[in-house]
């Protein structure tokens, strides 16, 4: 007799954790830096809801449903969130705009019904990622004495954030072939295939590829890179000569056109000028 009360006791406290929704599944829900999401909340159709109070880090918002046609009573608490939340009916789930790095974590929503005295939790883990701009390409390279060439290229994105994968694709063989990894080490001599590298970059919610980068032409050629640029410069200074030759060609036609009329005038008036010396003064 003496081990009853201890089982129910037992049994209540097991009661009340389901009530409280302590055992519910954690939803997984991906965010986009800047743009909007939103947290789906489920409610029985047949259940009379007395309020949602939804939660993050602290108590966020609640929202008390409007009976026979009413709207609802939304007050939001967090300050955080004020002017960027708004609840989606019928189900009054969460919906949040210019989402930040700051929003991101655990969500969770209280839900109290009216008819059965009971309430049920669903939770939320949000992650919060932005796009993925184009990555860069460093590639280092060392020739040895019998003519090999070793090569080590690595793969840089910058503000990638969590969850950046890397991964090589190589083109010029049968068949592209693919490397795990920002780091990609590779061999090449005087005879291989001409293979050219891209890395492509991902994250949940973009993927990128780099330019294809033909890596044999830095170990063909040692002075590849000093020789881009040489070409480069001396190409950007001869299209800015050319732009000033421009320029000082306009420049005089300007003036010309301009100065033209003036001419003119002045070359009538000397003209008339000479013409009233030559006729002199009348006789008396």
């Amino acid at each position: 007799m003496g081990a009853l009360p201890w089982l129910l006791l037992f049994l209540l406290l097991q009661g009340a954790k389901g009530n409280s929704g302590d055992d519910a599944d954690t939803e997984e829900v991906v965010a986009i830096l800047q743009e909007s999401i939103s947290l789906p909340l489920e409610i029985p159709p047949d259940e009379e809801v007395e309020n949602i109070i939804w939660s993050s880090q602290r108590r966020l918002a609640m929202v008390m449903p409007g009976k026979e046609g009413q709207p609802a009573t939304i007050t939001v608490i967090d300050p955080h969130y004020r002017g960027r939340v708004s609840f989606l009916e019928p189900s009054y789930s969460l919906y949040i705009s210019n989402v930040s790095w700051k929003d991101a974590g655990c969500y969770e929503a209280e839900v109290n019904m009216r008819t059965a005295q009971l309430s049920t939790t669903q939770l939320y883990n949000l992650r919060v990622y932005q796009r993925l701009l184009k990555p860069r390409i460093t590639v280092n390279f060392e020739i040895s004495g019998e003519g090999s060439c070793n090569m080590s290229l690595t793969c840089f994105v910058e503000r990638g954030g969590m969850d950046v994968t890397y991964s090589w694709l190589s083109w010029g063989d049968s068949a592209g072939t693919a490397h795990e990894g920002p780091i990609l080490r590779t061999s090449w001599r005087p005879g291989d295939s001409a293979l050219s590298y891209t890395c492509r970059v991902s994250n949940p919610i973009s993927n990128i590829s780099s330019h294809p980068i033909p890596a044999g032409s830095f170990c063909a050629d040692p002075g590849y890179p000093e020789k881009s640029s040489t070409v480069f410069c001396l190409l950007a200074k001869g299209l800015l000569l050319l732009l000033l030759l421009v320029i000082l060609v306009v420049s005089l036609w300007v003036i010309r056109v301009y100065k033209m009329p003036r001419m003119r005038y002045l070359k009538r008036n000397r003209m008339r000028l000479r013409k009233r010396a030559k006729a002199g003064p009348s006789p008396a």
